[in-house]
C-alpha cells in the first residue's frame, strides 16, 4: 500500500482516511481495521460522530483547561537499561485522566467526554475476537481514558519525541506492561493544517511484528513515516509495543487536544 512519506521528523502530507465508520457495516470496518494493523501496525479511522458532539467534547476540554483541571505528565525511562531505578522527566503535554471517580465529580463538565470515552471503550474491545482470529492478540481490559493537550498558546513548539507506548521489546528492557493496542481520538476546532500548526502524530512503518531495539533503528532513511493529522473526529488505532511515533512540535497557537486509551493482554 502506498503512503505518503516523510522521511526528516516534519510533517509529509496526511495520510488518508482508511476507514470510515458506520453501525450497519461494524463487522465488515472491525475487519479491514485488523487487516491493516496486520499489514503496517496502523489504521487512520474517521469516527463519524456529528458535528454537535464534536463542539460539545472541544467546548469541555477547553473548559477543563480554563479551570486549571489539567495536571503534569511525566515520562519514565531506565536510568540503565533493566534497571528499576526510573528516571522521570516532564513532558509538553498536560494531561487529565478520565478515571470513574473524575468522571463523577465532574459530570457536568464531561458529558460528552465520558460518552466518547465509553465509545473507544467498545470500539476497541469490539476489535479483540477478530485481533485474536487474525494475529494470536488476546486484549482483556483497557485503561481509562486519559485526554490529554499540547498547548501551543502556552508551550511553543510542545512535542513528543519518538518513542513506544510499552517499550519492554526495545532497549530499555522494561517489564511488559501489558498494553497492545493504543486509540487515539483527535478534538480539534475546526480544520488541522500539519505543515502551519504542526502536532501531527508521525508513525515509524518499521513492521508490526516486532518492535526496533532503538529510535535510531526505527528512523532509518529506508523507514517510512506516516503523517496523521490531529483533526477532530479522526481516530489513530496502532499496536502499543511496536510502533514507534511522535507528536511534532506544535507550531501555531492553538491547543492540540486527544483522548487515548490503551487495551491490554491478559
Amino acid at each position: 500500500m502506498s503512503v505518503p512519506r516523510s522521511l526528516s521528523g516534519t510533517p509529509g502530507d496526511p495520510a488518508p482516511i482508511d476507514v470510515t465508520l458506520a453501525g450497519y457495516r461494524s463487522v465488515e470496518l472491525a475487519q479491514r481495521v485488523v487487516e491493516l494493523l496486520k499489514e503496517r501496525g496502523v489504521c487512520v479511522i474517521k469516527a463519524g460522530a456529528d458535528s454537535t458532539f464534536q463542539r460539545a467534547l472541544n467546548i469541555e476540554s477547553n473548559l477543563l483547561w480554563s479551570t486549571n483541571t489539567f495536571g503534569e505528565a511525566k515520562k519514565g525511562q531506565p536510568v540503565v537499561p533493566g534497571s528499576n531505578q526510573i528516571r522521570y522527566q516532564t513532558r509538553d503535554d498536560k494531561v487529565v485522566w478520565l478515571t470513574s471517580d473524575f468522571l463523577d465529580k465532574n459530570e457536568k463538565k464531561c458529558k460528552a467526554l465520558k460518552v466518547l470515552d465509553g465509545q473507544l471503550g467498545d470500539f476497541g474491545m469490539g476489535l479483540s475476537s477478530f485481533l485474536e482470529s487474525e494475529l494470536g492478540l488476546s486484549i482483556r481490559r483497557r485503561s481509562c481514558g486519559m485526554l490529554a493537550c499540547y498547548p501551543g498558546d502556552t508551550t511553543p513548539g510542545a512535542r513528543y519525541d519518538y518513542h513506544i507506548d510499552n517499550p519492554y521489546q526495545t532497549s530499555m528492557e522494561v517489564p511488559d506492561d501489558k498494553r497492545r493496542l493504543t486509540i487515539v481520538y483527535y478534538i480539534s476546532d475546526g480544520p488541522w493544517d500539519v505543515h502551519k500548526d504542526g502536532g501531527a502524530l508521525q508513525v515509524c512503518l518499521a513492521g508490526p511484528r516486532k518492535a526496533p531495539r532503538t529510535a535510531a533503528e526505527a528512523l532509518r532513511p529506508e523507514v517510512e513515516r506516516l503523517t496523521i493529522a490531529p483533526e477532530c473526529d479522526t481516530m489513530a488505532v496502532f499496536f502499543s509495543h511496536t510502533m514507534y511515533h511522535a507528536v511534532l512540535p506544535v507550531t501555531s497557537s492553538r491547543r492540540r487536544y486527544a483522548l487515548s486509551t490503551w487495551f491490554q493482554c491478559p
